[in-house]
């Protein structure tokens, strides 16, 4: 005698007329043993449209049909010891009206709330909502620390940041896809250069002078205190309840309340518009190879997080991980050397652009570029040469056709009179390893949730299958006069709604340009989109974020709101 085996029990929830469940009883046939249930009391879903006949139809054919079911309490009304199905269908039926639109996302999210720990299945789904989210925090004053002049001296750092610092994405251990990357570069240049990877840390700071390289308007800024690196600055306890922000001009809690005094107390001196976060890795390929025994023809290796200004795009990345390349080589042959290196980048992105359908190409044509830089491509003095990395984007985007992903460099190597030159290549990673796994917004890469690395897991550099499929968004307008257009910088508000929103803004765009006939006075309208991708954001928080955003702009930047 064959044993019996238990046909496969499906509860189905939130019914409305029942519909839904007469279809899936026809065509699962008697496949499947069904248990309608429905909100509503048997009498009010009677007077429904069908709900008779389907609730007769499901009852000829042996289904269950439960009235007065509220999905947020099952274990009411199918206590887990006495009842086991296999599957389970949420059905959510709109309530109705514009009252009923509220009542339906109260029902929503008490449902959701009480399931982030389970797993749903979104293959095929219309719609889909987090499994689980992350809050947004509420931070404060925070300090890290950084070695100047030999000595470890503490500098704040600005909050957008906070989430960034000492991640170790590009540890031994570390699984993450820029990590990955990072390896496979590494392995295809040993096969033509010896390398030399750097092990010791660098400076997160740099300090401005005459000489500098960069432009200030482009770096972080950040207060750095110096004199006894032993003494301990102390933080209030106030600093826990108090909302700050970092932003161009200082930051707020600074700005506010008289160099900080009342919310940080510390043993020593700030010091401040001389400090900046370093925004390449650049400038210490030199002074790491003085330090080092940098033999010729052999490849130093630098990478490390860096960090710029830059407007708001999905292109457009304020802290990222770059790798460097230096080569030092006799003058004269750093032709040869510069066509070995782009081979050797070339051969190890190719394979992995290739099945996202991008192309790698390098050219001395600077690409065209957005209203805003891609990469921060750095004037460095007496460069000979230069050569950009590009990746080809779809033509029929609104974003640039091609995307600079690094350059390849020569400059003669310090002091002159040595007759060497250095070689180098400059590769942002993360970009790169967006348009390698398909990820379409640079602050998933920042994520802290585990379902994330869990696609990277053991060095997998593939498609990245976004866990928020309708993410929402908010949109609000900002408007204000200008007193002076040619002084005003754009740049200093899009660094502006990034500190405010805490990297919540996703789009900055420019509506409207007003020059006033009378008064001179140039009127400008923006519009900001609020969307994050692995945080719950509501619509009040949204707007919340909206009225600081119109605050800080007068206050940082001297314009009149309208």
């Amino acid at each position: 005698m064959r044993p019996q085996h238990r046909q496969p029990c499906c509860l189905l929830v939130g019914e409305g007329n029942f519909s839904f469940s007469a279809g899936l009883c026809e065509t699962s046939g008697c496949g499947i043993h069904i248990v309608a249930t429905c909100y509503a009391s048997e009498d009010a879903v009677s007077k429904q449209a069908l709900a008779l006949s389907n609730i007769q139809y499901l009852r000829d054919r042996g289904a269950e049909v439960h009235f007065g079911v509220d999905c947020t309490k099952l274990k009411e009304f199918f206590p887990p010891a006495e009842r086991r199905f296999d599957r389970i269908y949420f059905n959510f039926p709109h309530c109705g009206r514009k009252a009923g639109v509220k009542k339906n996302r109260e029902l929503l999210a008490r449902f959701f709330c009480r399931s982030q720990d389970k797993s749903f299945c979104i293959e095929g789904a219309l719609n889909h909502i987090f499994t689980q989210s992350f809050h947004h925090p509420h931070t404060g004053p925070a300090m890290s620390q950084t070695e100047l002049g030999g000595k470890l001296a503490p500098f704040l750092v600005p909050e957008i940041f906070l989430d960034k610092i000492n991640r170790g994405f590009l540890d031994r251990n570390s699984e993450h896809p820029v990590r990955t990357l990072n390896g496979k570069l590494l392995a295809e240049l040993s096969k033509s250069f010896p390398v030399q990877k750097v092990n010791t840390s660098l400076s997160l700071a740099f300090q401005d002078g005459p000489s500098s390289l960069f432009s200030p308007d482009g770096c972080w800024m950040v207060p750095v205190a110096e004199g006894n690196s032993n003494s301990q600055p102390a933080v209030h306890n106030v600093a826990k309840t108090t909302e700050t922000f970092a932003f161009p001009s200082g930051f707020l809690s600074w700005d506010r309340t008289g160099h900080g005094h009342d919310l940080i107390r510390w043993e020593k001196d700030w010091v401040l518009n001389k400090y900046y976060l370093r925004p390449s890795m650049l400038p210490s390929l030199h002074a790491v190879s003085q330090q080092t025994e940098f033999l010729p023809g052999s490849l130093l290796v630098l990478s490390g997080l860096v960090f710029r200004k830059c407007k708001i795009s999905k292109h457009n990345l304020p802290v990222f991980h770059e790798a460097v390349f230096g080569c030092k080589v006799s003058k004269g042959s750093e032709d040869t050397c510069i066509q070995r290196l782009i081979e050797n980048i070339t051969a190890a992105l190719s394979p992995l652009l290739q099945p996202s359908g991008f192309r790698l190409d390098c050219t001395m044509d600077e690409p065209e570029t957005p209203p805003t830089n891609t990469f921060p491509i750095m004037e460095l003095q007496r460069c000979k040469l230069k050569y950009f990395i590009t990746v080809a984007l779809d033509p029929s985007g609104a974003e640039p056709r091609k995307l600079c992903v690094g350059t390849v460099n020569a400059a003669p190597w310090q002091p002159v009179s040595i007759g060497q030159e250095c070689v180098y290549a400059s590769l942002n990673l993360d970009l790169l390893a967006m348009q390698i796994c398909g990820i379409l917004d640079w602050r998933m890469l920042w994520t802290s949730d585990e379902r994330f690395l869990a696609q990277f897991a053991g060095g997998y550099l593939g498609p990245f299958k976004s866990f928020s499929l309708y993410p929402p968004s908010y949109e609000h307008d900002i408007s204000f006069w200008v007193p002076e257009a040619g002084r005003f910088d754009e740049t200093q508000l899009h660094t502006i709604a990034r500190c405010v929103s805490g990297e919540t803004v996703a789009s900055f765009q420019l509506l409207d340009c007003f020059l006033h006939p009378s008064t001179s006075q140039t009127s400008l309208c923006y519009r900001v989109t609020y969307r994050s991708c692995d945080k719950a954001l509501s619509r009040q928080q949204a707007a919340a974020m909206q009225m600081k955003l119109r605050e800080e702009v007068q206050r940082s930047l001297g314009v009149t709101p309208r």
